[in-house]
């Protein structure tokens, strides 16, 4: 008795691929078609049928092409048990990854509410969040201990951490506005913003510590992760600051 075969059609309909993935899945050496028509049409056997339920369970696991293919391979040396277990870890790696990701995105949609913000500064708060725990690390090197919780806002209660945040960021993105478009430092408006800003960050830091931070210079190795505005928009906000000292002290 001949064995059933399957055209490419009916075999996608029975396993729940599509035709374009068998045919990519033929060529890549993952599923060979048992046999082929007299004018070269694929088909598939029973045989196939179970080999494609390995194939999309390990798919289901995560495993890559070329892993399938060597698992399924009757010379593979790797053992299907420790291969699931290391799986395993570094899908549960990816999970905590997806949920810190999930977690920068819910904390920053908190901070700006119903800001309009361009998207520039936005990835870039994103990548300053991203990279907190490097921007402490760094900073545990350069400033006492004391100084670095009181930069992260360790001292604050959740919502009053949350809401200075949001104050910080309003200024911002409003002296980026202000950067944009070219208006100088000694603006009202900006000098407004940046008395506000100085109110924030002493409120941040304690006074008597803010003469060590002044002191604080970021080597060229450490600002990717450490700076989270373009080198302009900092040199704009330090000569406004500086404008307000000068007039402060007059």
């Amino acid at each position: 008795m001949n064995e059933k075969m399957y055209t490419v059609k009916n075999f996608a309909k029975l396993t729940g691929v599509t035709e374009r993935t068998l045919h990519y899945y033929d060529r890549k050496g993952v599923l060979t078609p048992t046999s082929y028509t007299k004018n070269g049409h694929r088909l598939y056997s029973n045989e196939d049928i179970f080999k494609m339920q390995k194939i999309l369970t390990l798919k289901y696991l995560g495993f890559s092409l070329k892993e399938i293919i060597e698992h399924l391979s009757k010379n593979s040396t790797n053992s299907l048990h420790d291969t699931l277990y290391k799986q395993k870890e570094l899908l549960k790696k990816k999970r905590d990854e997806i949920d810190y990701i999930i977690g920068t995105i819910s904390r920053v949609e908190q901070i700006i509410q119903a800001e309009k913000v361009e998207s520039d500064l936005l990835l870039l708060i994103i990548h300053s969040i991203q990279n907190e725990k490097n921007q402490k690390q760094w900073l545990s090197t350069q400033l006492s201990e004391p100084i670095v919780e009181q930069a992260f806002m360790q001292h604050m209660p959740k919502e009053e951490k949350l809401k200075t945040e949001r104050d910080l960021f309003t200024i911002i993105n409003k002296l980026q506005v202000f950067y944009e478009n070219g208006a100088s430092p000694h603006t009202f408006e900006v000098q407004r913003l940046i008395t506000q800003l100085d109110k924030i960050l002493s409120k941040i830091i304690e006074p008597k510590y803010q003469k060590e931070v002044e002191k604080l210079e970021i080597e060229e190795s450490s600002l990717y992760n450490i700076s989270f505005m373009s080198k302009g928009f900092q040199d704009y906000i330090g000569e406004a600051a500086r404008i307000l000292n000068e007039e402060n002290n007059m």
